[in-house]
């Protein structure tokens, strides 16, 4: 199987410290949909996680949607790899580095 990555997501008031011990545990990244949508989707960024940065590095093989803009990377479900549950979006993932807040 092809793996996708690495991506990171930043620690922020929807990606605390918390929620990546929860990734870490359960391997799963979830997502909620975007401001005025009302699809679930996970959402990162493009790239190793920036030194200095608190925040989750990982790998999926579940290739991210196309035709995002440059940097960005989502999974929009239903679709293969991609399960929706309630109003989450979730991805099977391998956290490849974990920073927490200091």
């Amino acid at each position: 199987m092809m793996s996708y990555g690495p991506f990171h997501r930043l620690r922020s008031p929807t990606q605390t410290d918390e929620d990546a011990d929860l990734q870490a545990a359960t391997s799963e990244l979830w997502g909620r949909p975007r401001q005025f949508s009302d699809i679930p989707q996970v959402q990162a960024w493009v790239g190793p996680l920036p030194e200095g940065e608190s925040g989750v590095e990982f790998t999926t093989d579940v290739p991210p949607d196309p035709f995002l803009p440059p940097g960005h990377a989502r999974w929009t479900g239903p679709r293969d790899g991609v399960r929706v549950e309630g109003e989450f979006a979730k991805i099977s993932v391998r956290l490849t580095r974990q920073e927490p807040t200091t």
